[in-house]
């Protein structure tokens, strides 16, 4: 089937065949094929380039992505530019691709962002397959040696995150605090959490939405993706902290009145507003370094006149590590897996799509997996059950 799309610059009319193995098929194609030009994904001329290309297939896409996705492939768009943004879409092959690889490498970039900027250019040249305009995508038969950057899980043990919490009961985040050590939510979940998802009586909450922020804006959208959305189970210890957190939050509105901005938001900051995610980093580190120079300076004035090592060891003891707002969740995955051994309710806890995903993150956490197959080979030919848990 022939299909029209207008005319080229030359003045001759831009017709493009498609193909399928029935009427209906050819038909369906030839439809997409005008959708496709009429949102500019394709060029009414021979002439399109790479940057072109991806340039306009992120631009009809962007409506259906959250707003990080769009900045990541806009930001590998600029990666590829340099490289092949001027060359011939029709004349792209792999060779190319390996060439924009390894200067990609070979200016520095990290292995992350050398695959990010390829899976921009992959997705985009599988819809200009789709769309007929390529026979085939010059990225398939590339296969990269990139090395894998090595997963190291910071987890702060039971008896420190209980330290840190009564530390950090005085302070106004301490609820949202106790609840990422409890559910294990991202920080952008936990600030993206509204009342109407949280049920006290049922001890439930769900992941509905998430705050990022984009160019310096905050922005509350979908969860990223499908096993994201979930629903988390709760204690009545943090539905006695969250009950005690929402008639504070009710105080505050009362007291600013007109000024206060209702956003429906579990966390929100102290005028009602969406909380920065800067916040949370920030009022985490000043919960840390003013215990910490509290407890040195008690601490040395207990041990004077003592070696200079002990005391410094002593104030290593007594002190609480670094913490992130992602090191939360780290910490209740695995106190959660040590605590259970059921990686699969783990991961359905976190929202991760599969369990694989799960134990590489955690497999340093989880030596109790090898523990558990070491039986002997008497037992293991023994016909009677036995349970490992």
């Amino acid at each position: 089937m022939q299909v029209t799309l207008g005319r080229r610059p030359d003045g001759k009319l831009d017709r493009r065949r498609v193909f399928g193995a029935t009427p209906e098929e050819a038909m369906q194609k030839a439809r997409e094929l005008q959708v496709a030009a009429a949102q500019g994904m394709l060029s009414t001329h021979e002439r399109l380039t790479v940057g072109e290309w991806v340039a306009s297939w992120i631009q009809a896409k962007a409506r259906n992505w959250a707003p990080n996705t769009r900045l990541k492939h806009e930001q590998g768009l600029k990666r590829i530019r340099p490289h092949l943004g001027s060359l011939e879409l029709k004349r792209l092959r792999p060779h190319h691709v390996e060439a924009l690889a390894r200067k990609l490498q070979d200016g520095g970039l990290g292995p992350t962002t050398v695959r990010m900027a390829l899976t921009t250019l992959s997705a985009a040249l599988n819809h200009a397959v789709a769309m007929e305009v390529l026979p085939r995508n010059p990225c398939e038969p590339v296969r990269l040696r990139l090395p894998v950057a090595e997963r190291r899980v910071h987890a702060w043990d039971a008896a420190t995150v209980a330290r840190f919490l009564e530390v950090a009961r005085p302070y106004r985040l301490y609820p949202l605090f106790y609840l990422g050590f409890a559910t294990g939510l991202r920080r952008e979940e936990l600030l993206g959490l509204a009342w109407q998802h949280v049920d006290l009586e049922a001890r439930t909450l769900r992941v509905e939405q998430t705050l990022t922020v984009v160019g310096g804006q905050v922005h509350i959208g979908p969860p990223k993706t499908r096993s994201s959305r979930r629903v988390v189970g709760f204690g009545p210890d943090v539905a006695a902290v969250l009950g005690e957190w929402k008639a504070k939050l009710a105080e505050e509105r009362r007291l600013l009145g007109r000024e206060w901005h209702d956003s429906g938001l579990v966390f929100p900051s102290s005028t009602g507003h969406p909380l920065h995610p800067r916040n949370v980093n920030r009022d985490m580190a000043q919960i840390i370094k003013t215990y910490n120079r509290k407890r040195a300076k008690e601490i040395r004035k207990a041990m004077q006149g003592q070696p200079e090592e002990e005391v410094k060891r002593a104030i290593e003891a007594a002190t609480l590590p670094h913490l992130s707002p992602h090191m939360m969740r780290h910490t209740h995955a695995t106190l959660l897996a040590q605590k259970t051994r059921q990686i699969e309710l783990v991961s359905r806890r976190l929202g991760h799509a599969r369990p694989s995903i799960t134990l590489d993150i955690y497999r340093s956490v989880a030596a109790w997996e090898l523990e558990e197959v070491a039986v002997p080979l008497s037992e293991l030919l023994n016909p009677a059950p036995r349970t490992l848990n």
